[in-house]
């Protein structure tokens, strides 16, 4: 795994479980899976083992590989565009496809009212995928709506990515220029 002490002591702390698996049976196959299938070297197989520890206690056939088969599918994908995904946002692999991914997928482009910007948006910007639709997603885009704003995938961007400050003072500051404008 390529991990000093410190690191490694981290990903046990983040899943201990960890310990409890054989390197033999679970840990050596999964690692050699993941350079194998999204064609990583040791370095960037250490790196998504120390964002997401977990991945090492997630079923290949079950979880791992239908998330990624799904993914590269909808999203329309070539392999490297697909590990490059994974490799910025390794947490994608333990979310549900049925209640996270594609609920949130859905929420783009039913908002942006175009498939292909919405795949565009989130392959850029895959951590939006973490955002929680029901806390941040829909309540901001309400905002957004209710302010008169134009929703595009900037304004998006902004909706997901803001911390609830950041997001009032631009929601704030864009009102007061749509205001100028009339």
């Amino acid at each position: 795994l390529l991990l000093d002490e410190e690191k490694l002591a981290k990903v046990i702390m983040r899943f201990p479980t960890i310990l409890q698996y054989s390197i033999d049976d679970n840990i050596k196959p999964k690692l050699d899976w993941l350079e194998q299938r999204l064609d990583l070297d040791d370095m960037a197989v250490s790196k998504i083992v120390r964002q997401f520890p977990t991945i090492l206690g997630l079923s290949i056939p079950n979880k791992l590989e239908p998330t990624l088969a799904w993914l590269q599918q909808r999203l329309s994908l070539t392999d490297r565009e697909l590990s490059n995904l994974m490799q910025k946002i390794p947490a994608l692999f333990g979310y549900s496809v049925d209640t996270n991914i594609e609920p949130t997928l859905n929420f783009f482009i039913e908002a942006l009212g175009d498939e292909d910007r919405a795949l565009a948006l989130l392959v850029r910007s895959p951590d939006l995928f973490s955002k929680s639709l029901e806390k941040r997603l829909k309540p901001r885009l309400e905002e957004a709506k209710n302010a008169g704003l134009v929703i595009d995938a900037a304004c998006l961007k902004r909706i997901g990515k803001y911390a609830e400050k950041k997001w009032l003072t631009s929601l704030h500051y864009q009102t007061r220029q749509l205001a100028r404008q009339y």
